[in-house]
Parts: C-alpha cells; structure tokens; sequence
C-alpha cells in the first residue's frame, strides 16, 4: 500500500511541476501547398528568448511538441525556405494546433551557406546522424565503401559491416528496407551510388517498433532528394583509379504537382578491384610444427545497373497513397589467383598453385504499396504497407589446383579440377500497419502487427573431375535446401510526457515457424518459439543538456544458409559449412546518453548476450583442411563509452571528432573449444570541412581503429586519412570534387586466432589509395515530397 501510494505521489509530483501542452500542427510551402518534411520546429521562451526543446516535422509535415512556458514563440528552420518566426503565444489549459507557411529563399536555394551551417555529426533523438555528403564519403565510391568511411565501422575479413565491434546491424534505406546480408547483401551495396547518399542515420538501441533482429542497432541510409517542384533532377558521373579502375553514373528525376509526385532512377557502374588476403595457419605438434602460407590476389571486374521508380498521391490532406519498385543487377567475373606453401618444421617441403573463375549474377527485385492517414489535430495516424521481394542470384564457379614438390617444381600428384555452381532463389512477402494514438497532452500510444513469410530455393551442385576426364557430381557436398519461414510480430508503446520528461515503455512479441528441408537427404530441421523483446527509455530535457537512458533486448537469428549442414566450396584448404542445431543469440543492450547543446555527446553502452553465435575455426591435420562454421559458444559482452564533439574554429574550418572505447569478452563453453577472454578496443576519427570561399571546400578525415582482443581472437590495429576538394560552378549548379581515399594504405583486416595448438593469421587488404574525380549537375529549385520503399528489414537481413 505504501509503494503504491508513493507512486501516485510521484506520479502526481511529475503532473504539478512539469504541467505542459501539447502544440501540433502542419508545415506547408506557400506556392506549391506541398506539406513539407524534416523542418525543424523551436520553441523559444519569449521572456528571455532561450531555447527550450526542437522536434522535426514527419514525411507528411506534421509536427507535435510539448511546452512548458507561459509565453513561447515557434521558430521555424528548413533550407530552402525563409526562417519563421511566429507571434508570441500564450500556453492554454488544452492543447493547441498551429499551422505555419514557409515562403521559398532563393538564396538559401544556392546552397551558398550550407557548408557553414550543417554539421558533420548531429544527435536528434535516439539517432546520431552522420552528414555523408559534406564529409564528400561518397564520391566515386558504391554504398559498401561509403559505408566504411563512418565513425567506428570498418568490414571484417568477410566483408560485413561491423560497428562497435559487431556485425549484427539492421540496414535500412530511406527507413525501409534493409536489403539482404553477407555476400548478396555486399552485391546489393555494390549497385548503388555512394554520392546518392545524403547521410546515415545510426540508432543503438531501437524501440519496440523496429524488428527486434540486430544487437548492434540500426543503420539508415538516407538517398538524396529532389529540391524542385516541376521536373527535375540531377546527373553525376565519376572516375576513379587506385589499383584498378572504376566508374559510376546515375541519373534521378522527380515530378511533382499538388497531388502527386515521382520518382524515377538510373545507375550503372563498372569496376574493376582487388582484394589481397593472406592466411598464415600455424600447427604445432610434438613431433613437428607444420606452417600453411597461403596468398590469394580476388580480382573481380563488375558492372551493376539499378532502376527505380516510385509514385505518390495524396488522396486528401489526411490520406497518402503509393507505390514503388526497384530493380537491380549486379554482374561480375572474378578471378581468384593463389598460392599455398607448405613448411614442415621451417623447411619449404610443397605448395600448390590456385586458380579460380567465378561468373556470378544476382537480380533483384522490390516493390511496396503504402497508404497512410492522420486526422486533422494528429491525434491518430495509420502507416500500413505491403512488401514483397525476389532475389535471384548464380554463380558458376570453376577451381583448378595444382600440387608441386618445391625443391623440384614437379607435381607430386594429380590436379584438382571442381565445378562448383550455387543457384539461389529467395521470395519475400511481408504485410505490416502501425497506428499512433495520442490520448491526450502527456499520453501517448503505439501499436502494430506484421506478417511476414519466406521461400528461399538455394542449391549447391558441386562436381569433381576424374582421371577419364569426366565432371561426376559429389554427393556430400551436394544440396538442394527448400527453406520456409512464417513470423507474425506485434507490439505495444506507451509515451507519457512531463515537459521536461519523456517516459516510454514497450513489447514486442515475435513468433516463428520454420522448417529447413533438404531435398537431396531428405531430412527436415523445423522449429517453432515465440520470443518476448521490451524496452525503455527515459529522456530528459534540461535548457542546453539532453539525457537518455534506454534499454532493449534484441535478438540475431541465423542466416539461412548457416543451418544448412552441407560443405561451401572455398579453396582446397578452406570449406564452410553449417549448423543444423544452431539456435538464436540473445542480447540485453542498455544505453545513457549525455548530449550538451547538441553539440557534444557523452554515451556510456553495454551488451549482454547468450547463446553467442561465434565463428569456429576448426583444422583437420589429416586432410589439411580448415573448416568454418558457426555454433553457440556461450556468453558475451561489451561495455563501453562514447565521445563525440565539434568545433568551430573559425568560419572557414569546422572539427567533429569521434571516439570509441570499450571492452569485450567472450566465453566459450564448448567442448573441445572452450575459452574465456578479453580486450580492449578503441576508435578514434578526426573529419574536418574547410571552406576557401569563391565555391571552394575541403575535407580532411583521418581514424586510428584497435580491435583488441575478443574470444580467441586478436585483432591487429588499422588507420588511414583521406582528402577531398570541392568547386561549385555556375551558380552552384555543377560540383567537381576531387579525392583521395586511404592514402597511407593502411585500411585492412587483420586478425589472429588461437585455438589449442592451432594458430590462424587472417589478413585482408582492401584496394586503397584511391583518386577519384567526379561531376555532378542539378537542376531545379524547390522542395519534393518524398515515396517509401518497401520495409523487409529483418527478413532480407538473413539471406
């Protein structure tokens, strides 16, 4: 009774001190009516004009902030258009709606100050927003490599993205789709244009709107928009040269009239790379240490074509209708050179020469309908949305491997000649609606449910030729795996704010059914478990200060492929395979954020996770072989900080720096792999913008990254700093930029791993050192509105 009483005291404490109103409206343009997205809404207390708190408008214009002051004023900031500023308002006892009209700026349309007042790194919320186009991240570089180019993300010797020391990330473009993960995911990243990217919005710790996949949290793409009514657009192209040569081109359009808008997009690149690996396995015996150096040179020549097209009506100033769809090919040859030398007790005894072609092609499609309405004071609003995607993807691959005495330079048996091919075909199909309700001035609630269902036909038909010259098929590293998914989702959010306080409490509930069947054996491995995921967060709003705190339990399913117990094909020393009996990681993430004058922020971060999905490497001294594969070791966790800061130095140079530090531990309980160790890590990156005047800037951007130590494995430190030049030209309509990326050639993976008497040294170097000239034109002048794609985060993240 006591606690209970206490609790309506302080609940009553909260409602007496911090009383506030709720201010709503809608922002639209004066000529065109179109209601305007993102612009940033001020409230100033009008006594002595100091700033309170600031929220941004959604997709359709709508904006709903709480005041505390007597008498307020609103601002009203959107680049493009003239600042508002409104009369001063009085606070009622109910809630109030205000409606604003931007005029257009024609100056601030020529994007002359612009480099002077936007900020490379900016925290809005539970996202911290990385400025990609004024760092210049993306010139001549496709989405992977922009990608890599963000404070503390760098990929690992697999190519996945990593941040804060995992790979387990939901990507989301334009807050929708997040397009597939591993290999098929790189292949997608690889089509888009870096320079289309507008900036990168990274959230931690997700609510329980968000799919609940992905401990590391979540990483937005955010593409460039249109800033014109009519027709307009803008054309780029660009050359890059580093080992090897490369070259993007895109075109975007966009028609828009009071009722509708479209989009329509164009890109082809073609790219011709490297990648340097280097892999030193050490094993030592009683009798003998044996020593495999291998050194393979992956040189892929690729051509990617991507198209798009979007359409938007507004069937009512409450009600949006659309539709898009996107269509992407991806085409490469690859070439893998390598060499493997063998050591038995430091003497050269053999090597064997590697020689493999790999013609790969992977189509994909993605198309959404949407439809959304919200009332007129925005009490209510419905987001719901239809999905389904196809991938499509081939690789026939061919590996011939030759075995040579090293003191002779004669073959001391038989070549290996494989035929390795791997068909693929995914479908997707997902349904989804979200609805917000705001009860009334401190109240608010969030619900919704999704379905979402998977196909995916993948084959692995690998054949090895005999001594008669035949190709004859393997029958153990041969499938054909049909797997199916079912998840039906839902959630539930209550926000209740203060003024000063905004509490928010959450669940989600996702269940799945699965069954993996493979057509080859005839076996079947099915599951079916309901998960439960809730969060929290409280923020504080304090004059010049901010503070979170926020929690989340999140959830990392396994690809597809890593449950099929069938061998992948790598070189004749490496195989992967999978795990039938692998089940889910489980991760308990927390987060407090300090942010003071939205220019410095302080967060302290903590994981917890069971069942830890970990990579295995396990060697058979028999055949010599190295087999991968993933398995749950046990536990995990990492804690740690972050500090991110800018300066002004003067008006022609601004620093932002970015660091991380933390540490990680991993322990394996598994038998005949057990282990119980840690680290420390850090991060640390210094962006700078300079600004010559006459259409002249410049960047500077430099990081140091030092992995530590995690599991079994040890991760070897990696720097570099890049350059870039900017000229706008003819009115600002045409931008030259000249960069430098990784000049020091110091951007690579580079990892040990100690098992027992087994030691594995992992090297990866990416083609750095790169120039790159690029030329883009716009034209037109105003605002758009904008389309939504198609919202697969979670099942496409598997694939």
């Amino acid at each position: 009774m006591k606690t209970t009483f206490f609790f309506l005291l302080l609940l009553n404490s909260f409602f007496f001190f911090g009383q506030s109103v709720q201010i709503s409206g809608t922002i639209t343009a004066e000529n065109t009516n179109e209601k305007l997205a993102y612009a940033t809404v001020s409230i100033f207390k009008a006594e002595d004009n100091s700033f309170k708190q600031s929220t941004n408008t959604d997709e359709f214009g709508h904006y709903n902030i709480s005041v505390e002051s007597s008498q307020f004023y609103i601002q009203i900031n959107l680049l493009g258009y003239k600042i508002l500023k409104s009369n001063i308002l009085q606070k009622s006892n109910g809630d109030q709606i205000q409606n604003f009209i931007l005029q257009e700026d024609a100056f601030d349309l020529e994007e002359v100050v612009v480099m002077q007042t936007k900020k490379l790194l900016t925290l809005k919320g539970d996202k911290m927003i990385f400025d990609v186009d004024k760092a210049g991240f993306g010139n001549g570089n496709d989405a992977l490599e922009t990608l890599t180019k963000l404070p503390g993300v760098r990929l690992d010797k697999d190519d996945n993205v990593v941040f804060r020391g995992s790979n387990n990330l939901q990507i989301m473009i334009d807050g929708k789709p997040a397009l597939l993960s591993g290999e098929e995911l790189n292949q997608y990243l690889k089509t888009m244009d870096g320079s289309n990217i507008k900036s990168v919005e990274i959230i931690a710790n997700p609510s329980a709107k968000y799919d609940a996949s992905g401990s590391a949290g979540i990483f937005n793409i955010v593409l460039k928009k249109s800033a014109a009514t009519g027709l307009t657009g803008n054309v780029r192209t660009s050359v890059g040269y580093a080992e090897f040569i490369k070259n993007y081109n895109s075109i975007n359009l966009y028609n828009n009239t009071e009722k509708w808008n479209f989009k329509y997009g164009l890109s082809y690149g073609y790219t011709e790379s490297v990648n340097h690996r280097k892999i030193n396995q050490t094993i030592v015996n009683p009798t003998n240490t044996l020593l495999l150096e291998q050194n393979n040179d992956w040189l892929p020549i690729s051509n990617s074509y991507s198209g798009n097209f979007g359409a938007g009506h507004e069937l009512s100033k409450n009600a949006n209708i659309g539709a898009s769809v996107s269509y992407n090919i991806y085409n490469s040859n690859e070439v893998t050179n390598g060499r493997t030398n063998e050591y038995d007790n430091r003497i050269y005894e053999r090597y064997t020469i590697l020689k493999t072609d790999d013609a790969i092609l992977n189509k994909t499609i993605i198309g959404t309908l949407f439809y959304n309405f919200a009332t007129d004071s925005l009490d209510t609003k419905v987001d719901a949305q239809l999905n389904f995607a196809n991938y499509n993807n081939t690789s026939d691959r061919q590996t011939s491997n030759f075995y040579f005495n090293a003191d002779t330079n004669e073959m001391y048996k038989n070549d290996d000649q494989i035929k390795y091919n791997n068909p693929t075909d995914y479908n997707i199909l997902s349904a989804k609606i979200d609805v917000e309700h705001k009860l009334n001035s401190a109240i608010n609630l969030e619900t919704g449910a999704k379905y979402s269902y998977v196909n995916n036909d993948y084959d692995i038909d690998l054949k090895e030729r005999n001594l008669s010259g035949d190709y004859i098929q393997n029958t153990n590293r041969s499938n054909r795996l049909i797997y199916k998914e079912s998840i039906f989702s839902g959630y539930g959010i209550a926000n209740f704010n203060t003024g000063k306080f905004d509490f928010q409490a959450g669940l989600r509930a996702e269940y799945i059914d699965y069954n993996a069947t493979s057509l080859t054996s005839n076996t079947s491995n099915k599951d079916q478990y309901l998960s439960l995921f809730p969060s929290f967060s409280v923020n504080a709003n304090m004059e010049n200060n901010q503070y979170k705190i926020s929690y989340s339990r999140r959830i990392q399913r396994p690809r597809y492929l890593y449950l099929n117990p069938y061998y992948e094909y790598i070189d004749t020393y490496n195989v992967s395979v999978g795990n039938p009996d692998l089940t889910p990681q489980f991760t308990n993430a927390f987060e407090m954020v300090w942010i003071n004058k939205q220019k410095t922020s302080l967060s302290l971060f903590a994981n917890f996770s069971t069942d830890e999905m970990y990579q295995i490497i396990s060697y058979n001294p028999e055949n010599k072989i190295t087999t991968l594969y993933y398995d749950n070791i046990g536990s995990s966790k990492s804690i740690g900080l972050s500090f991110n800061t800018s300066w002004n130095v003067n008006k022609y140079w601004d620093i932002q720096l970015n660091s991380e530090l933390y540490y990680g531990q991993a322990k394996s309980d598994l038998e005949g792999y057990k282990f119980n160790d840690s680290g420390i890590s850090y991060y640390a990156g210094l962006n700078q913008t300079f600004d010559f005047g006459k259409n002249w800037n410049g960047t500077w951007n430099s990081f140091y990254s030092e992995s530590g130590k995690y599991g079994n494995t040890t991760f070897k430190p990696s720097y570099d700093m890049s350059f870039s030049l900017r000229k706008d030209l003819l009115e600002n309509k045409i931008r030259l930029n000249l960069s430098a990326q990784n000049v020091l050639k110091k951007s690579q993976w580079i990892q040990n791993t100690q098992q027992d008497n087994v030691s594995t040294n992992w090297i990866n170097r990416w083609e750095t050192r790169k120039i790159t000239l690029s030329a883009t034109y716009n034209f037109g002048n105003a605002k758009k509105k904008d389309v939504k794609d198609a919202d697969l985060n979670d099942e496409q993240n598997r694939l």
